[in-house]
């Protein structure tokens, strides 16, 4: 592994935490491919790193992607298969790439290793439905038509319409309210958002349990950032030690941009499923950071 620490081109604009959306602190967002610009910034108190997307679903050239499903896919028992996230970028030729789905089995092995998974909640990928929906586990979905949702799913819905889908496990921001959460426990984050008139797909990480860089978030502040960002509803997707943040530098290589706190050292965490953007273009900037 190559790990390098480079002043970063995406430079931090420092801003003030409140309990309230910092209207005022919109962040800097830097063109990096056709339709994708992106933004990295830090939160003063509570020390918050961030980084995230915005993605113009008007420009020609943008696609999402999720896994595909495991080569041997059997329902909740084979559905996808444990990779990086880095990996997965690579994989599928995107432009950048955020962990997504909550999964099972989850232990110290799974975590490091490739292997076989199941998806929490529903999991489309190019209109196969790897995973059912869960209660209680929103999800983000893009239509076959292009359109893009977030919204609850139960078995019985009809689900031939939808070409990619990944879940979390709250809306923590909802018609540009942050809804009010009980849980304030602190941890490294990953989400995703939508602008109200569904122009943009915003995702987003938030680094955690690094004392000195970045504390982590609870859910309220995840839906604060993702207001500041411009979105109107937001999703938690799985976050901890599988929080990652991927870009494609010029040699199509995977870069993280972010600074993922996992148990597996000097290795990635292996996750079951991710979603991501292909996107026209040479990086506008070189996106730095980690190269695994």
């Amino acid at each position: 592994m190559k790990r390098c620490f480079l002043i970063s081109v995406l430079a931090f604009a420092l801003s003030t935490a409140s309990t309230s959306v910092r209207a005022q602190d919109a962040p800097k967002w830097v063109p990096m491919y056709d339709g994708v610009d992106i933004a990295s910034y830090e939160v003063a108190d509570p020390l918050l790193k961030v980084h995230a997307a915005r993605v113009d679903l008007t420009v020609p050239g943008i696609e999402f992607k999720t896994t595909p499903p495991n080569e041997n896919f059997e329902p909740e028992t084979r559905e996808t298969t444990r990779q990086t996230t880095a990996g997965f970028l690579k994989e599928a030729g995107l432009s950048v790439a955020v962990n997504a789905n909550f999964y099972n089995p989850f232990n110290a092995r799974t975590i490091s290793t490739p292997g076989d998974a199941n998806l929490i909640g529903l999991g489309v990928c190019d209109g196969f439905v790897e995973s059912q929906p869960a209660a209680n586990y929103p999800s983000f979905v893009v239509k076959k038509n292009g359109d893009v949702d977030v919204r609850v799913y139960d078995k019985e819905d009809d689900l031939s319409d939808i070409q990619q889908a990944v879940s979390g496990n709250k809306i923590v921001l909802l018609d540009g309210e942050v809804l009010k959460q009980t849980d304030k426990a602190v941890h490294p984050r990953t989400a995703v958002g939508l602008s109200k008139d569904k122009k943009y797909v915003y995702f987003m990480t938030i680094d955690g349990r690094q004392p000195g860089f970045s504390v982590g978030a609870t859910y309220e502040q995840v839906a604060i950032e993702l207001k500041n960002l411009g979105a109107n509803v937001g999703l938690n997707l799985d976050g901890g030690g599988s929080t990652t943040f991927v870009l494609r530098d010029s040699e199509n290589e995977p870069v993280v941009i972010n600074r993922p706190c996992n148990s597996t050292k000097d290795r990635l965490r292996f996750n079951a499923n991710g979603i991501g953007v292909k996107a026209n273009g040479a990086p506008k900037e070189a996106p730095e950071g980690f190269k695994f």
